[in-house]
């Protein structure tokens, strides 16, 4: 099979041995696969090995964990009602006696920016008829967009996405399609905003002309005062924000606890690796909720596709082009360097 393979900082398209899938897993012949702010922020993380290990201790990574498929093979005593021919799309994740793996991120399991992986039955699905390969390869994204929109329990209405990449657009969609508005969007790439403002939000920001946290009154929220101001006939939780950080942008976190109003509900769902400092304080003085949001459930997967089958136009806004596996050096650097991408989508057999 070919292969794109990540060592250290470099991406390169190799020949390697097919793999053989174990008992309870496809053999699939991927046919679009996207590229993840996660595996830009595992690019850096080699690099940062690279700089400290000799090349023979490096992993070799394929990376590719969000990515449609046509199934080629079956193993013997996998128990699924899927069969060759099928198209479908899948949770990258499959058990080990090392415990859980990530396919595409862990070294051990190679993944979609390949001719040829394995991924389990069981987290499988299949694409709805008339759903096209590349709309489907875009099930895992959105699945984690729904996820961190329906963790944001605290608050009906005034939500605030910071972000506008494939996470951030995805909650977007998540909270309109629901009739959860207002929202507000706010990202430094116009075509992002563009995308945000498609995909249902009632306002967009330019971060670097103006704050997200200056709207209130546009989205009908007035900020209540902290707990000990409040009437002490009060019952119930007075209303906040939901805010959505969907960036990982060192410092954001405690921006955000700093300028939201008291008794929001902070969703944190962007890739964020680095350590970061905060302000507790500010937090408990305002009663802020903040809450961490990782992947989905498989119902939720299983729901991201069903929206991308009824919503098609929607979904699309979100690929900003197509390239075929030698590029996929060249679309890491632009997806990392260039604002104006959204979701570049490798076709491994072009």
């Amino acid at each position: 099979m070919r292969a794109a393979t990540l060592h250290g900082q470099t991406i390169a398209i190799r020949d390697l041995p097919d793999p053989s899938p174990a008992a309870g897993q496809l053999l699939v012949r991927p046919v679009f696969t996207g590229i993840c702010g996660s595996d830009l922020s595992l690019r850096k993380q080699l690099a940062g090995l690279a700089a400290t290990l000799a090349p023979e201790h490096l992993p070799v990574i394929i990376p590719g964990h969000e990515f449609s498929a046509e199934i080629v093979g079956i193993a013997p005593g996998t128990d699924t009602k899927l069969k060759a021919g099928d198209l479908i799309t899948g949770l990258p994740f499959t058990h080990t006696h090392d415990g859980p793996q990530t396919i595409g991120i862990s070294p051990g399991h190679g993944g979609g920016l390949a001719t040829l992986t394995c991924i389990d039955a069981v987290r499988s699905f299949r694409v709805p008829e008339g759903v096209p390969a590349d709309l489907a390869a875009l099930t895992e994204p959105l699945a984690v967009g729904l996820h961190a929109a329906g963790l944001a329990s605290r608050n009906k209405g005034s939500n605030v996405v910071i972000g506008c990449g494939p996470v951030g657009l995805a909650v977007i969609l998540s909270l309109s399609l629901q009739g959860r508005g207002p929202i507000l969007a706010a990202d430094f790439s116009p075509e992002r905003r563009a995308a945000a403002a498609a995909l249902g939000a009632d306002i967009v920001i330019d971060p670097a002309t103006e704050s997200a946290f200056t709207h209130w009154d546009d989205l009908g929220l007035t900020p209540h005062p902290m707990s000990p101001l409040l009437a002490r006939d009060f019952r119930g939780l007075p209303p906040g924000a939901n805010i959505f950080e969907c960036t990982g942008a060192p410092g954001l976190i405690d921006q955000i606890i700093k300028g939201t109003p008291p008794h929001s509900h902070i969703v944190v769902a962007g890739v964020c690796p680095h350590e970061e400092k905060l302000s507790p304080l500010e937090g408990i003085l305002r009663e802020l909720t903040l809450e961490f949001s990782f992947a989905y459930r498989p119902e939720e997967f299983a729901a991201a596709l069903a929206l991308i089958a009824a919503h098609p136009r929607k979904a699309a806004r979100l690929i900003t082009s197509r390239q075929p596996l030698a590029n996929t050096e060249a679309a890491f650097d632009s997806l990392a360097g260039n604002p104006s991408e959204i979701k570049i989508l490798i076709d491994p057999n072009a």
